[in-house]
């Protein structure tokens, strides 16, 4: 488990796809394991998770958007 994420998924891979120069797996959930301090009830709440989406335009959290994706880096490094 990544002890820095509040709740981890063990996925079983069932499909591998090679799309252009990088491969989507499609995976089927067996597990879920989640930080005590981040339920209620027994069940993940999302203000206590504080998760980070990925959506169509970048990287977002419940309220902000945290991050870019695909972004080109121009220049040395």
């Amino acid at each position: 488990m990544i002890k820095e994420c509040p709740v981890n998924y063990l996925c079983k891979v069932i499909q591998t796809i090679p799309i252009f120069d990088f491969t989507m797996f499609i995976g089927e959930i067996v597990s879920v394991y989640a930080n005590e301090e981040c339920l209620d009830n027994g069940r993940p709440n999302a203000l206590k998770v504080k998760p980070t989406v990925l959506m169509d335009t970048g990287y977002f959290d419940l309220n902000n958007r945290v991050g870019s994706i695909f972004k080109v880096c121009s220049g040395n490094k």
